[in-house]
């Protein structure tokens, strides 16, 4: 018996110390990764958000690391411009415009998505403005020029009381 209590008292104190172990989110290392190794580091660090939906983040990261240079339609002997536009794939509908200068410097974004997760402090704002609304669908705009402020925006629409009310929110859940 005096075995059996021993045995109990020490498997307890090895599960317990599991419990101290801390770790990192995912989300948190894979923000580490981007910014330290991406190409277009700044609009990465200028556009990227923890609060913002995964597969946003995910198609940011893919244009931070996108380099014009090593594409074959790149001509380094030409002064030109180039557009690219980075889409969504599955059922998403999101969209990110970037444009690039001839030397392959990201000089422009404008990014679309359909449908995104919203954040807290805009869902919160939305709701005690209009309680008791439905929220029907929306839209996430983000516009990015290098040294210029950034521009985020939500176009969401409502129904509240029966009729249907669409709103444009900023990141912050100030009511446009």
């Amino acid at each position: 018996m005096k075995n059996v209590l021993i045995g109990i008292f020490c498997l307890g104190f090895t599960t317990l110390m599991f419990a101290q172990v801390s770790y990192e989110s995912d989300d948190l290392l894979i923000l580490k990764y981007k910014t330290a190794t991406a190409v277009h580091s700044e609009y990465l660090s200028t556009v990227l958000e923890m609060q913002t939906a995964k597969r946003i983040k995910s198609l940011e990261s893919t244009v931070a690391n996108y380099d014009i240079t090593k594409d074959p339609v790149y001509n380094k002997a030409t002064q030109s411009a180039y557009r690219v536009v980075f889409e969504e794939h599955d059922k998403y509908q999101g969209s990110i415009i970037a444009k690039f200068n001839h030397v392959g410097e990201l000089t422009e974004s404008f990014e679309r998505f359909k449908d995104v997760t919203l954040p807290y402090s805009v869902r919160y704002s939305v709701t005690k403005t209009y309680p008791g609304c439905t929220f029907i669908s929306n839209t996430y705009y983000v516009s990015y020029m290098p040294n210029k402020p950034i521009e985020k925006t939500y176009k969401i629409k409502i129904k509240v009381d029966g009729s249907k009310k669409t709103i444009k929110v900023d990141e912050k859940g100030q009511i446009l």
